[in-house]
């Protein structure tokens, strides 16, 4: 290390200056190879012998400068932790001896009375090192806690990703065919009943997409909303979570009285009766994701894809390793997972493997389910500072009114476990 640290500040702050002109002669290369290239592209030609050589020695400049920054970058952070020229001075006030750019986690006393301590090798205790001590001295050592709060992972939701989302602005009652109206033949000519058209109608009933409310509440401190500025997003962001989790359970289970239709019981019957309840039962699940792609109909291909839990996912990608197939049936691409070619969402509300269980729904869920937000898909946050504020406390309310309903249960078929 230089031993004269006013040098060595002069010298970074002279390196600074230098950064600056590297940055500007970086910006000024970039410029001539973007306008080579795209003088070249808006003629749609290549380029010519002296554009790929202009071309070329820009972008190593450009790679040269990179590197010269890179390097200017790492010196300017190790300046940053130095104090006059050193991490820790080697003598002088201890006291002062703090990193510029660290955050402060203890209170000005503990710091001084800790490093007067070890200044005088123990000889010199402060008061504050004796505030709150236990019989061991525990309580000497201060208790730092992060600022920031390690969220746990939520249970996957994929209904809302694959179904149909449409805000509402009150009930919405849909309209579908049942049956088909039917044809029949009719005698060229003569009397009689076979000489007239006969008229056989298709069949209409009609569900009703409605709005069904449902929140969550929080209430922190004055005191803990303002030392923990980071404790307030936390609990919105929890309270989103709670919404988003307790709404994924309805689309998939739901009842559809005073809340969303689940898909579960609600689609096409699909395949049923697979064996459940043994070690064979893995490849009879595999099978039958065979099956159902006969039972769906062509309409709907297109658009279809399949929904379950990642342990039935699990299940299947073993089946398949068991099976030993020639041409794997479960894939993965660009972080996406397939079954036969058809992408696969995944919902941790869906039911998992076993006897009588429903773990797998294969369709076109954007023609099969539709999700009504009134008015809008966001979820509502309101923060309340009135209600409790004699109590010191606020409170953070969630809510959002939604429905889900299956438009067409055809779209969408399961595979059921006996």
């Amino acid at each position: 290390m230089n031993t004269n640290w006013k040098e060595a500040i002069a010298e970074f702050a002279g390196g600074a200056t230098e950064e600056k002109k590297l940055v500007k002669q970086r910006q000024h290369a970039l410029s001539q190879a973007d306008s080579i290239s795209r003088a070249a592209e808006i003629e749609g030609r290549e380029l010519t012998e002296k554009e790929s050589l202009d071309f070329n020695v820009s972008m190593a400049a450009i790679n040269a400068i990179d590197k010269r920054l890179a390097e200017k970058s790492r010196i300017r952070r190790s300046m940053s932790q130095f104090t006059e020229g050193k991490i820790v001075p080697a003598g002088g006030n201890l006291r002062m001896a703090r990193t510029p750019d660290a955050p402060i986690l203890l209170s000005e006393d503990y710091y001084n009375d800790f490093h007067t301590w070890i200044g005088t090798r123990g000889q010199q205790i402060g008061a504050s090192l004796y505030e709150g001590t236990g019989s061991a001295g525990g309580f000497a050592v201060p208790v730092i806690v992060d600022g920031q709060i390690v969220p746990l992972a939520p249970t996957e939701m994929g209904v809302r990703s694959i179904a149909m989302v449409i805000p509402t602005a009150s009930d919405i009652r849909v309209p579908r065919g049942i049956t088909f109206g039917t044809a029949a033949g009719k005698a060229e000519s003569g009397g009689g009943q076979d000489n007239f058209f006969t008229e056989v109608d298709p069949t209409l009933d009609q569900f009703t997409l409605s709005a069904f409310m449902a929140g969550a509440v929080r209430t922190i401190s004055f005191e803990l909303a303002q030392d923990v500025p980071s404790f307030q997003q936390f609990c919105i962001t929890d309270l989103v979570t709670a919404m988003q989790l307790y709404e994924e359970n309805k689309y998939v289970n739901g009842s559809g009285t005073n809340e969303a239709q689940g898909l579960i019981g609600n689609v096409g019957t699909g395949v049923t009766g697979v064996a459940a309840g043994t070690d064979s039962y893995a490849g009879e699940m595999l099978d039958a994701t065979f099956d159902v792609l006969g039972k769906l109909n062509v309409a709907y291909h297109p658009g279809a894809s399949w929904l379950m839990s990642r342990a039935t996912a699990t299940v299947l990608r073993k089946a398949q390793k068991a099976a030993n197939l020639f041409t794997p049936v479960w894939t993965r691409e660009n972080g996406q997972d397939y079954l036969h070619g058809y992408p696969v969402a995944y919902s941790g509300f869906v039911p998992t493997i076993a006897s009588g269980h429903t773990p797998v729904l294969f369709g076109d869920f954007k023609a099969g389910y539709v999700i009504g937000d009134r008015g809008g898909a966001g979820i509502n946050v309101k923060i309340l500072d009135q209600p409790k504020a004699t109590e010191g406390q606020l409170v953070l309310l969630a809510y959002r009114r939604t429905d889900g309903r299956v438009r067409r249960s055809e779209a969408i078929q399961a595979i059921t476990l006996a």
